[in-house]
């Protein structure tokens, strides 16, 4: 792991290495942080805000690379992210025009491991879901449903989990604990309440 300095992205839900989503940068901060990252290799960082804390966000993210770009009618810019690293954030500031850097450590990621026999519902059940609601999976083209580390952050992603929680699962060293935790609330959804 090593340190690093970084930008800010504070959003409602996470971005998971491999996982993708697109953001809107409506300020003149936002669109700086871009330019900086093609001009000067800034590394994004999108994290989950926070409003309880220290710092803006919790400290578990993600640095993302930015895949596709283009500018909106309202003069907005609409990225398309996808995670690449885990990131802890261990400090943050905000510059003078709104944008919150940090620093932190770059972690592993969750190693990929073959989909276990007993979690493959996941996996159809996140298909089934993508089936649905197609916003969900568009900005995949090809989804990766027999790698359980994949399918079990898809999850995170996706599911109205307490950030907390979150937070918890991504400490651990792989997605089993996670893909548990995701199998419990499909067969029994009341825990969801």
């Amino acid at each position: 792991m090593h340190r690093m300095t970084v930008a800010l992205l504070p959003i409602d839900s996470p971005v998971l290495p491999q996982g993708r989503k697109e953001l809107r940068m409506v300020t003149p901060g936002q669109h700086r942080v871009v330019a900086e990252h093609y001009h000067n290799q800034l590394p994004l960082v999108v994290c989950v805000q926070r409003e309880d804390d220290e710092l803006p966000c919790y400290p578990i993210a993600a640095v993302v690379n930015i895949i596709d770009f283009h500018q909106l009618e309202d003069g907005c810019l609409s990225l398309i992210v996808e995670g690449c690293r885990r990131f802890k954030v261990s400090e943050a500031w905000a510059e003078a025009d709104g944008v919150w850097m940090g620093q932190g450590l770059v972690m592993n990621n969750w190693p990929s491991l073959p989909m276990p026999a007993r979690f493959e519902l996941l996996g159809e059940a996140l298909e089934r879901l993508f089936e649905v609601r197609p916003e969900l999976g568009e900005l995949y083209g090809e989804c990766q449903l027999e790698d359980a580390c994949w399918v079990g952050q898809r999850w995170l992603e996706i599911l109205p989990l307490l950030e907390q929680d979150t937070q918890e699962l991504l400490r651990a060293p792989d997605c089993t604990r996670t893909l548990r935790f995701i199998l419990s609330l499909i067969i029994q959804p009341e825990n969801l309440a």
